[in-house]
């Protein structure tokens, strides 16, 4: 009796061994069927501001992000930022919209302030160097009179219509148009329609 479940045992044992290869075979059409994904993830984008609390009222405060980290900092390595003291102080604030792994937005201000760091952002002027941050917002009606109101926005163009042409028909979008208190270029949207 003894042999017998012994034997069936390592009749088991070697089914399932049989059945782990057959598995890795299974990983591996896993990992060739997915390899074709870009394995990028854009994490975050960071932005230099010149008053926290200022870039709070828009982006937490109007646009709705939460706050994920909150941190003061020492950059020592920073010896190209102009007036480095060697020490560069400074408050890093990473904030989230609907995911907690990408698509997050980082706020980064120098404590230690030179007198570039004062100094009135250069106009949004859509040349290369510039970004324009997009935000997708279900709520664009409650969101954008929000942000319109912070002290220092500058409204670009209100909430209005537009189509983007596709292949598989127009993607249709509410889009409005800002720039933050410290000169980033903001689109805040609504998706209407979209058939791809």
């Amino acid at each position: 009796m003894k042999t017998l479940i012994a034997f069936a045992a390592l009749a088991f044992l070697g089914a399932t061994a049989c059945a782990s290869q057959g598995g890795q075979t299974d990983t591996t059409e896993e990992i060739v069927t997915t390899s074709t994904v870009n394995p990028l993830d854009l994490r975050r984008t960071t932005l230099i501001v010149r008053d926290m609390e200022t870039s709070l009222a828009f982006y937490r405060d109007a646009l709705g992000m939460t706050v994920a980290y909150d941190q003061e900092l020492t950059s020592p390595g920073l010896s190209m930022r102009e007036g480095a003291d060697g020490a560069n102080r400074s408050r890093l604030v990473l904030l989230q919209a609907n995911d907690d792994f990408i698509g997050m937005l980082g706020l980064w201000q120098f404590l230690d302030q030179t007198e570039k760091d004062k100094a009135e952002p250069d106009a949004a002027d859509f040349t290369p160097g510039e970004i324009v941050l997009l935000f997708n917002a279900g709520n664009l009606e409650e969101v954008f009179p929000k942000a319109a109101s912070v002290p220092g926005v500058r409204v670009v163009g209100e909430p209005h219509p537009r189509s983007y042409p596709s292949p598989a028909g127009n993607i249709d979008v509410i889009v409005s148009m800002l720039v933050d208190p410290d000169g980033h270029t903001v689109e805040l949207n609504r998706l209407v329609r979209d058939p791809r």
